[in-house]
């Protein structure tokens, strides 16, 4: 059997789809999410739609950026950054959120995690921000990753695969994947260079557009912390220190809520901006072979040639929605990423830009690495570098 066909022989299938999807942990379901989208890509360009990427390999290091957020990693890697580096009090904070990501800050199911949720701490944007992070990952996944897998199986006519996607425009409706998996299929048959990177790109687009209407309810949910009364606060930071305060009389505990209400309002305001900046910083990285990409920042680099001057009608509309009109400058930074329009913008240059670029096709994860969850007694408590000789380092980097 020739290796392109080994290729799509392994393609995930529908069957690992819905078993990656129902894994409850949401650290392991993305590390099988990213790899499984992965294998994916790689089955799709074998079968024709290379070269050039398509959008499973794009979803592959996005969905392994968004294991950093659900990890709690970017949020720490984003502190340092508002910290100075070198900064007295970056050590002590460095280690003090590494040991509460080890004991479950953000996991319900722990001690910690019931704690933080209880208390509406500072910590609330971030535990926020992972799980709607973790949410927009199986979301996504379990639509856009199931139809890849269904169209690569085949078993079907092109045309059934087509009708069984929902009418209609995103978020309920699936007309843009059905418009691209036309342009992927029309790949497999295009000779033309030219035309087939045309396609490639329009296909990918066409997804891009469905799957950020869809994510945008989660976008939103994971850059705003939920709002606490100062007299709530108070209320609940003094019950932490005092668990016998909510017995009290009201006279004394009321006044006393009050009191400390004023410094915790305080403090969680001043963290609540804190950590609005972090997370949107953490949303705002995505993280490239050889490249970190600042979504708040043009992206100048030139498009390959093929892709300069397109000639495809949809493709050339589809940018339109999204291109300044000359002689605008065409900045493509996204300033506030929970704009759909600004986001779509850079996504348009990220797809044309990266289009051949090979290094995207590079596994996300060692094999060492996608064995942690197995060999490290202390799963899943310590995704974090533990020290533990069964970790490789920090697994996930």
């Amino acid at each position: 059997m020739p290796a392109d066909e080994k290729r799509v022989s392994a393609a995930p299938t529908t069957d690992d789809v819905r078993r990656i999807t129902a894994i409850a942990n949401p650290v392991i379901r993305n590390l099988q999410i990213t790899e499984c989208y992965a294998r994916l890509a790689a089955a799709l360009a074998a079968s024709g739609g290379g070269p050039g990427a398509n959008w499973c390999t794009y979803a592959t290091w996005a969905s392994r950026q968004v294991g950093a957020t659900i990890r709690g990693e970017d949020l720490l890697d984003d502190l340092q950054r508002l910290l100075l580096e070198g900064s007295w009090l970056l050590h002590p904070i460095q280690v003090t959120w590494r040991q509460l990501l080890r004991r479950g800050l953000f996991q319900p199911k722990t001690r910690l995690g019931r704690l933080m949720a209880e208390l509406h701490t500072p910590f609330d944007a971030f535990e926020r921000a992972s799980k709607e992070a973790a949410a927009g990952n199986l979301k996504v996944f379990a639509e856009i990753g199931f139809e890849f897998a269904r169209y690569l199986e085949g078993g079907v006519p092109f045309e059934k695969f087509l009708e069984d996607l929902r009418p209609g425009d995103p978020p309920d409706g699936q007309r843009r994947l059905r418009d691209a998996f036309t342009c992927y299929e029309r790949q497999r048959a295009e000779r033309d260079p030219k035309a087939h990177a045309e396609l490639g790109v329009l296909g990918n687009l066409e997804i891009g557009l469905h799957e950020q209407t869809r994510l945008q309810d989660q976008i939103r949910k994971a850059l705003d912390a939920p709002f606490v009364t100062q007299e709530d606060l108070g209320l609940r930071a003094l019950v932490a220190v005092f668990p016998s305060a909510r017995a009290w009389w009201l006279i004394i505990q009321q006044p006393s809520a009050a009191v400390v209400g004023v410094f915790a309002g305080a403090l969680q305001r001043e963290s609540s901006r804190l950590a609005r900046e972090v997370i949107t910083g953490s949303l705002m990285v995505l993280s490239l072979p050889g490249r970190v990409l600042d979504l708040g920042t043009n992206l100048a680099d030139p498009f390959p040639e093929p892709l300069r001057q397109p000639a495809n009608r949809d493709l050339i509309g589809l940018i339109a929605r999204y291109e300044p009109v000359p002689p605008a400058p065409d900045d493509c930074a996204a300033h506030d990423w929970s704009d759909l329009h600004q986001r779509m913008h850079y996504i348009s240059h990220v797809f044309r830009v990266f289009h051949f670029d090979d290094a995207l096709y590079r596994p996300p994860f060692t094999p060492e690495r996608m064995q942690i969850p197995q060999l490290c007694p202390g799963w899943p408590g310590c995704w974090i570098d533990c020290g533990n000789d069964a970790c490789v380092g920090g697994w996930a980097s």
